[in-house]
């Protein structure tokens, strides 16, 4: 008995055609042909090449333009059919091995999974845009929940604050600002935190106002003289230097 060793060029003894051996399990000689197709074979249906004589070589190459017999047209068709009926059993041996099932799924089936697996995408789209939505909602609400109380930002314990007043403190670019419009800015924050804190029942506010000309300074004492509900005092020199102010709420128990 011939022995095949891998590479050996072989030829079919009961069919047309040949290939290179790939693999040997056992007694099986796996065979590839031209169609890359691992074919399993019985070592008694090869024929190894290199062991024809000149005859048989010559007589099982194919003769270009030659005009096939009734007969190479049957075993072609016959070789075929069975290539694809071992291809069949290895493909339903590959689904039984990996799904459990043997069973080839229609194509009905599977158009009708995929249009299950499409609407559960579009489902999940659909929830997470709502998701999108519900947190942007809560970020604007968030949002404008600060600020309508921006002395929150400025709260260093519970009843107090402190509040920097100066421009770059306050604005985001106060490049573009004049000194009117600067000095109109730092007031209105200044008077926005004042009504937040007679609202919200602080005990004391510190705001840091700066030296300058001492003309912000003035504009805040003439605007606290007017509540007769707080009192007011320079801050402490050694921690804020001379340009802030204490703002003292009187509470409804004094």
């Amino acid at each position: 008995m011939t022995k095949f060793q891998i590479g050996d060029k072989v030829k079919f003894l009961n069919d047309i055609g040949g290939g290179t051996v790939v693999r040997i399990q056992g007694t099986t000689i796996f065979v590839q042909d031209e169609t890359g197709f691992d074919m399993p074979m019985a070592a008694s249906e090869l024929i190894r090449m290199a062991d024809m004589s000149g005859a048989g070589k010559v007589f099982n190459q194919s003769v270009p333009g030659a005009v096939p017999t009734t007969a190479e047209i049957r075993q072609k068709q016959e070789s075929e059919s069975r290539r694809a009926a071992q291809l069949d059993e290895q493909n339903r041996r590959l689904r039984e091995k990996f799904t459990g099932s043997a069973e080839v799924e229609s194509v009905e089936s599977l158009q009708e999974e995929n249009r299950r697996l499409r609407s559960q995408v579009a489902n999940l789209k659909d929830q997470v845009s709502k998701l999108q939505s519900q947190l942007s909602h809560i970020q604007s609400c968030n949002a404008k929940e600060l600020n309508k109380n921006i002395l929150l930002q400025y709260t260093v314990s519970p009843g107090y604050a402190e509040v920097d007043l100066h421009i770059e403190a306050i604005c985001d670019n106060p490049q573009l600002l004049n000194d009117d419009e600067k000095h109109a800015e730092q007031l209105r924050f200044f008077r926005t935190c004042l009504n937040q804190a007679l609202m919200s029942g602080m005990k004391k506010v510190t705001f840091i106002h700066g030296v300058g000309r001492g003309v912000l300074k003035t504009e805040i004492m003439r605007e606290l003289d007017q509540y007769a509900q707080l009192s007011y005092m320079d801050a402490p020199i050694r921690k804020y230097g001379v340009g802030a102010i204490e703002v003292y709420f009187k509470t409804t128990n004094n």
